[in-house]
């Protein structure tokens, strides 16, 4: 294997789709061109590819020129003809399930519905892909997703839509550096919401604004001592999960690295307190300090 880094902006080729939403991919990837002075040459194993350093690292951007719905056979070219590792991969499109406004990066996980992401995760094998989710948002009233991740963004949503490719550059910069979690940790959320920071909330206050949430579907995947037996394949009932093992947390209580590894796995019982941390961090359910030396949890709270 090499030290090659890969980051490809998923899209569709050809003038009509340059400024549709389905392309925010390749947008973001065209901001880090720039950035960096780095050029699109000729199509190569089925992309546009340029390649160069970005903070220090040998670094191949790609524009796959398959369609969304044949991402992964170029992504899977490239790997193959750079020996990239799949570590050393990262995968940037839209999602309509977040807003408009948001990152969110993930390590690992099903597509949820994205084509492009789906064709990755097939071509590659696994779904251990880490990939920048660039919200889009949902389409209005009737109109059908096809037309709406077709369309272009306009008036204020074109100059939101600009700000997050800023947003999610910086974001992939930081992965390059510093790895996934720490790009999580500083990137995950919504361009203008302010990182929380650790407070804890009065004691009287609690009982009035935190809600217990109805985990009577989530039975099936309890054992008799109330573990996980393992985790959900629907997304629904990963949430229920999530909100589950929040309940195990005191909310304004700093947790070491240690103490919330040993938390969850009282909790569960498949044996990866990571795969759950990340998932915690990218619901903005468990925070913690840049240099991962402090963790909290931010209850989901509800006012009357």
């Amino acid at each position: 294997m090499t030290d090659w880094y890969l980051i490809v902006g998923l899209g569709n080729p050809g003038k009509d789709y340059e400024e549709t939403r389905h392309n925010v991919g390749f947008r973001v990837v065209d901001e880090l061109a720039r950035r960096y002075g780095l050029s699109f040459g000729k199509t190569e194993r089925k992309s546009q590819a340029a390649s160069g350093v970005i903070k220090s690292k040998k670094v191949i951007l790609a524009k796959p020129q398959t369609y969304m719905n044949l991402s992964g056979e170029a992504v899977r070219s490239l790997a193959d003809f750079y020996k990239v590792e799949v570590p050393n991969i990262l995968i940037i499109a839209d999602d309509l399930d977040i807003p408009l406004g948001t990152v969110r990066l993930r390590q690992s996980g099903s597509a949820g519905g994205q084509n492009g992401i789906k064709s990755v995760i097939q071509h590659l094998g696994t779904q251990e892909i880490n990939r920048l989710r660039f919200g889009i948002g949902r389409p209005p009233g009737k109109m059908q997703a096809k037309d709406y991740v077709l369309g272009v963004f306009k008036s204020d949503d074109a100059i939101l839509a600009s700000q997050v490719v800023d947003r999610a550059s910086d974001a992939a910069e930081t992965w390059l550096t510093d790895g996934i979690e720490l790009a999580m940790t500083r990137h995950n959320g919504n361009i203008d919401d302010p990182k929380p920071v650790p407070k804890k909330a009065p004691a009287e206050k609690r009982k009035q604004v935190e809600l217990e949430p109805d985990f009577d579907s989530l039975k099936n995947h309890l054992d008799i001592d109330g573990k996980l037996k393992w985790w959900p394949s629907k997304r629904s009932k990963q949430l229920l999960a999530l909100d589950y093992l929040t309940t195990k947390f005191e909310p304004g209580k700093v947790y070491s690295e240690q103490e919330v590894n040993d938390l969850l796995n009282q909790w569960h019982t498949f044996g990866d307190p990571a795969l759950l941390r990340r998932e915690l961090f990218d619901d903005a359910l468990l925070n913690r300090q840049q240099d991962g030396t402090e963790y909290w949890y931010t209850p989901a709270t509800k006012m009357y």
